[in-house]
């Protein structure tokens, strides 16, 4: 393989064994994401009426004020008057399809709401304000900049700070605000919210109370471009550590996507992570939970904490990773298996020890399984899992490999749908070839991809379309196939043993 073309397909990957630079994978976008549609709506959530509302609250919103209406009760000197078009405004934007949000902010009820929320003489009134302000937060991106626009955050801000239930409205509003984009979250971290949000994230706080905050907390870790600065969200992760003990679900979910959300980036965030006291371990034993709302979460951050330096990696296998990720590899539920194979191809991609720790524990057999039996998506990471232990394992490893049969499965994604799976492959077989010339076992090896109809598959791929699964093809046939028949050597009987490694308990037997 040309050092273009190995370059191209492991740019974003390390193994210090071997002395490339960086094989493991992180991820290179948000898309890569298991929380897709479900999780994006969890995330614009909006305050409907609650269960206990009161009667008058309950009449139909079509005998509500309209928008212009509200806005002139807001604007009164009447507290009564203003609190209740405040109450209006809330029930209006609080509708279950389509709110009028677009209608309320022309007719200019952001300026009053906004200024409502400084009546430090009426709570009610605040409370209606803020829970406004969530709905309107909760909008299109023009309506959360509409919301910032008109000075709505550092009020909210202070609002949280005072806790209770304004304190709670409060934190959902500036939550659905950091939810928007890097731009806001920034603003509203900058303003001080994370110290104002501090207290309700204590084990201690009331349920709902605690739950708000914590899905507020994850969304002032979350985004990209650029990522949240890191010194702005820390202070709360001794917090959050303590949370990955609660029973409730919904706070251990958002606390799992705030440390996901964290470590989704350079290794020195990792780091951070990883030494709050207890936070690892507390992870990695989430793993095993019985909802897939806290595994799904708990994965993708100890999946991330895998992707880190090998000391990193090994704090990860130390806490008991690699026997959690075997039990999610065969769960059966696609989204968690494509991503415990995402992980794992990171543990083999790392050190010739840290590989041994996954084959002995049993990774090698899953891994097969998955390539044997489970959807594309995770065919491929269990092919990326594969490759990288072709590249980097030693002799046994690889005999380990060939001896658990992952050759007819792992070829067969060679007519894949996916190019990309295609490539991943071919970069394996390429990586176990090289090994085979190294000790003097290409021949058996091509009459094994032979026998097995790999190199039928192969020789179709000269037609790809795909110009990198053509030129791959190319190098593996010319430097692996192109002369068959060497009349120096001596025909190599069925059945004859066949190893890379020299130890005889290390034969492998086609």
């Amino acid at each position: 393989m040309s050092e273009k073309n190995h370059n191209s397909r492991l740019s974003a990957y390390k193994n210090a064994g071997i002395g490339t630079t960086d094989l493991r994978r992180k991820r290179a976008e948000l898309s890569v994401a298991l929380r897709k549609q479900a999780r994006d709506e969890q995330l614009l959530k909006r305050r409907a009426l609650s269960p206990e509302a009161k009667e008058e609250d309950l009449q139909p919103v079509e005998k509500l004020p309209s928008p212009a209406e509200i806005v002139k009760g807001l604007k009164s000197s009447d507290l009564p008057l203003q609190t209740s078009s405040a109450r209006a405004a809330r029930r209006i934007l609080s509708r279950e399809q389509n709110p009028p949000i677009t209608s309320m902010v022309s007719a200019g009820v952001i300026p009053p709401l906004v200024a409502a929320l400084e009546r430090d003489d009426c709570v009610d009134l605040q409370f209606e304000a803020a829970w406004a302000l969530t709905n309107i937060a909760s909008g299109t991106h023009d309506h959360t900049m509409a919301v910032i626009e008109g000075g709505a955050i550092p009020k909210l801000v202070a609002l949280l700070a005072r806790g209770g239930a304004v304190g709670e409205q409060s934190a959902w509003a500036l939550g659905n605000v950091a939810g928007d984009g890097p731009a806001p979250r920034d603003a509203v971290l900058r303003a001080g919210a994370l110290p104002a949000l501090l207290p309700s994230m204590a084990p201690g706080a009331a349920p709902s109370t605690l739950r708000t905050a914590v899905w507020t907390y994850s969304n002032f870790c979350r985004n990209k471009n650029p990522l949240v600065a890191f010194e702005l969200v820390a202070p709360a992760l001794p917090f959050v550590s303590d949370l990955l003990e609660v029973q409730d679900t919904d706070v251990l979910a958002d606390a799992c996507w705030a440390i996901s959300y964290l470590t989704d980036g350079p290794n020195e965030r990792i780091e951070e992570v990883q030494l709050t006291p207890n936070l690892l371990q507390r992870v990695v034993r989430l793993l095993d939970h019985k909802s897939a709302a806290v595994k799904t979460p708990a994965l993708r951050a100890a999946g991330n904490m895998l992707t880190g330096s090998d000391e990193q990696t090994d704090r990860c296998l130390d806490a008991g990773c690699i026997g959690y990720l075997l039990n999610l590899l065969s769960c059966g539920k696609s989204s968690l298996v494509k991503e415990a194979a995402w992980a794992a191809s990171n543990i083999l991609a790392g050190t010739q020890i840290q590989i041994q720790r996954a084959i002995d524990q049993g990774m090698l057999s899953k891994l097969i399984n998955v390539l044997a039996h489970e959807d594309a998506k995770c065919q491929k990471e269990a092919a990326w899992a594969v490759t990288n232990l072709c590249l980097g394992g030693s002799a046994a490893q690889l005999d380990a490999l060939l001896a658990a049969g992952f050759l007819p499965p792992y070829c067969g994604l060679l007519q894949a749908a996916d190019h990309r799976a295609v490539t991943v492959v071919l970069d394996g077989l390429t990586n176990l070839l090289q090994a085979a010339e190294k000790y003097g076992q290409v021949e058996p090896l091509c009459l094994k991809l032979e026998e097995i109809g790999a190199l039928d598959k192969i020789e179709a791929l000269q037609t790809h379309e795909n110009e990198q699964v053509y030129k791959k093809t190319l190098h593996i046939l010319d430097s692996y196939f192109a002369d068959n028949e060497d009349p120096s050597a001596a025909p190599r009987p069925a059945g004859a043993e066949y190893q890379f490694g020299a130890r005889a308990h290390d034969h492998i037997h086609f």
